[in-house]
């Protein structure tokens, strides 16, 4: 008898430990509960300034355990939310200070102004807010607030023009980077999209004539010895550049005046893209001017699975996976270089999250279905939804894809 106590009183203590460190260990629940809380000065008035605030508090969503959520401010014209804007700052902590210029940019998009000069003054405004609350890589997470209202709140014209940057170079007729010479460098511009302002990623297609072309970038007009020179090495002296299959990706310095030189260049348009938050150039024989064009994004494995959301960091991710509708016909195409055992993907028709509706993928599940090429080409049917296509054994490599969003049918192909 005494033994069989023993026994039981051990069998006791390790159930114990076991339960011990099965609680211990962080177990995610699917939130339910998230609340922003009223500002005390909800109902007075607020009048937003470039350099003003305004202060937010809000809940934890119950994960279950104190998850490092990441929020994002959204903001309407309506109770419904019918049209809203997510602001472009995100937030670690449940007390912000949002920016009053993200609002009043808001309040100008959800207004319908494309320009300044389509402002107009109104009297102030009552202005809904809520927050989107989500976990970085996990699916499920998200949630979104209840809503709340301040009473009067006044905007001011805060619409972005596109930033751009210069080209200055040979085939410019090497135009100094001087403001008197604004004028004469105006066609050498490359211009943020408008889709991606404040994203710091310039395009342009320029066509450049045969021969030797040097060129290197400006981010300002002030002279040569300004320090808003952009090149490949930071002494003035160019360095060569061989495009391979029509194409090349080198890394810039800020500043720095050693300018690209492609010595046989066969003439023609070249499409450059200058993204100054990794400070590279892409250059590409044959490009085409995207700009205003429409567009969609590829999600996956090849980009990371980074979360399809507006927040500016995710957004500037996302300006490299991009497939354009070139035709205006709803047929988005582009060319990726995806790497070995990474073919993995669907498509996001906007930038609204993981599970804002905006998914275009194999089938409605969230789960990939596995597909093979034969002769280096596969084409399939797509359909709204967040199943994505697995290529199993892929060796990487550049892959052509084509995305007919009124026929619902994918191709892609092995270049």
């Amino acid at each position: 008898m005494k033994k069989i106590s023993i026994l039981f009183a051990m069998l006791v203590a390790v159930i114990s430990l076991n339960s011990c460190k099965e609680d211990t260990y962080p177990r995610f629940d699917t939130p339910t509960e998230f609340e922003l809380n009223t500002p005390a000065l909800a109902e007075e008035y607020y009048e937003l300034t470039p350099e003003g605030t305004v202060n937010l508090t809000w809940s934890q969503p119950d994960y279950g355990y104190a998850a490092a959520a990441t929020y994002a401010v959204q903001v309407s014209l309506t109770e419904d939310f019918a049209e809203f804007k997510e602001l472009g700052s995100t937030y670690q902590l449940c007390d912000a200070h949002v920016k009053a210029s993200e609002i009043a940019e808001a309040i100008c998009v959800l207004r319908g102004i494309e320009k300044e000069d389509d402002y107009t003054e109104e009297d102030a405004r009552a202005l809904y807010i809520r927050i989107r609350a989500f976990i970085d890589g996990i699916e499920g997470s998200e949630i979104i607030s209840n809503v709340i209202v301040l009473k009067q709140v006044k905007e001011y014209c805060a619409i972005q023009s596109a930033g751009y940057i210069y080209l200055i170079g040979n085939v410019g007729g090497w135009v100094g980077p001087d403001a008197a010479n604004a004028e004469a460098l105006a066609g050498w511009r490359l211009f943020e999209s408008d889709n991606a302002i404040g994203s710091k990623i310039y395009s342009g297609v320029f066509d450049m004539p045969a021969g030797e072309v040097i060129f290197r970038f400006y981010t300002e007009l002030t002279g040569w010895d300004g320090g808003a020179s952009v090149g490949l090495q930071v002494e003035d002296n160019p360095v060569d550049v061989t495009l391979v299959d029509g194409a090349a990706k080198e890394q810039l310095v800020a500043p720095g005046k050693g300018s690209i030189r492609i010595p046989e260049w066969e003439g023609g348009a070249m499409k450059i893209v200058v993204n100054m938050n990794d400070l590279t150039v892409t250059l590409e024989a044959g490009g085409v001017d995207t700009n205003g064009k429409a567009f969609i994004y590829l999600v996956g494995a090849p980009s990371g699975w980074t979360e399809p959301s507006s927040v500016e960091a995710n957004a500037a991710h996302y300006e490299a996976w991009k497939l354009y509708d070139l035709e205006d016909n709803g047929v988005y195409t582009a060319t990726f270089d995806i790497p070995a055992e990474s073919f993995m993907f669907r498509f996001y028709k906007e930038l609204t999250g993981w599970d804002g509706g905006a998914s275009y993928g194999s089938q409605v599940e969230d789960a990939a279905i596995d597909i093979t090429m034969t002769d280096g080409v596969y084409a399939g049917e797509a359909t709204d939804g967040k199943g994505s296509w697995n290529l199993p054994g892929w060796e990487g490599g550049k892959v052509a894809i084509s995305v007919d969003t009124k026929n619902n049918k994918v191709t892609f192909t092995k270049k």
